[in-house]
């Protein structure tokens, strides 16, 4: 009866070790997997950190999660299924309203504006994406704009500013993609589109689902008056009579001190996630980079 315990007993032991060991097995079988490194990044914001001004990912919220741009008011708002967690869901009515934007930002001179949108063509009109607002000017100081469009290639602008003394003739310039060069394919589905300028080289550059957009030069070069009588190189960005910010419309639409909006005026009515500002112009890899990461709900 002994002999027979002892051999129950050490049977347990056996079994038991057997158990644990292949307990083990299973908890380094399943524990987590490194993410692969995309560009040598492991995470969208480890892409030119401390260049990212505003950063807005619309995760229930409509925080700067960089603190930029803060005192926000939503009118309408509410949210959808983003690229990376939730997304802003425009409206005919739907706007964010910010009364308190960092110097870092009034100040910028070269910039990297980068966002995902998913939209349908519209009529009546351009819908505004975001605008940095200028109190003594119909137009603001730097924005992004869809005009109306058809049902296939979209009529994209983007507008950037030079407020400096002595004034330059083209000190407010809007960036035009329209006609020949309206883009492609940018209906109905999630794009990621990022736009650049670079006033050291006066350049403007486009991309789309990370890759570069190639563009004439009377699109990508910019001057500071007429190139076909000398017109020199625009520099670098100057903005001026800053005031508040706005996502999803124009600044007439934030009231006092501009008059009410024009009937053209849209608010936006698509989706955008992942709005970020940066104060340096992020290169062709980084921006690669950024497309796969954010896809990728890194």
């Amino acid at each position: 009866m002994k002999k027979n315990k002892s051999i129950l007993l050490l049977s347990f032991a056996l079994a038991s070790q057997i158990f644990v060991s292949c307990e083990d097995s299973i908890d380094k079988v399943n524990s987590p997997i490194p993410y692969e490194s995309i560009g040598g990044y492991e995470n969208s914001d480890d892409i030119a950190p401390s260049h990212l001004l505003a950063k807005f990912s619309f995760d229930g919220n409509i925080s700067d999660s960089k603190g930029g741009i803060t005192g926000g008011t939503g009118t309408d708002v509410s949210y959808d299924t983003g690229i990376k967690g939730s997304a802003y869901k425009g409206s005919p009515t739907t706007f964010i309203a910010y009364n308190n934007v960092a110097s870092s930002i009034v100040g910028v001179k070269n910039i990297t504006v980068s966002m995902w949108i998913k939209t349908d063509p519209h009529t009546g009109g351009a819908q505004s994406l975001f605008m940095l607002p200028k109190k003594t000017d119909f137009w603001g100081n730097i924005f992004t704009l869809i005009e109306a469009n058809g049902p296939e290639k979209m009529f994209l602008k983007n507008h950037i500013q030079r407020d400096v003394t002595p004034s330059i003739p083209f000190a407010g310039q809007f960036i035009e993609h329209g006609g020949a060069n309206a883009l492609p394919n940018m209906f109905g589905a999630w794009k990621h589109l990022v736009w650049t300028y670079n006033g050291t080289s006066s350049t403007y550059s486009l991309y789309i689902d990370g890759k570069k957009v190639t563009l004439p030069e009377s699109i990508s070069k910019r001057y500071a008056s007429d190139p076909a009588t000398g017109g020199g190189p625009f520099g670098e960005l100057a903005n001026s009579e800053v005031s508040k910010f706005i996502i999803g419309g124009y600044q007439q639409h934030l009231g006092a001190p501009w008059g009410a909006p024009d009937s053209w005026m849209l608010h936006y009515t698509g989706l955008m996630d992942e709005l970020r500002i940066y104060d340096s112009v992020l290169a062709e890899n980084e921006v690669t980079a950024l497309y796969k990461l954010e896809k990728d709900k890194r």
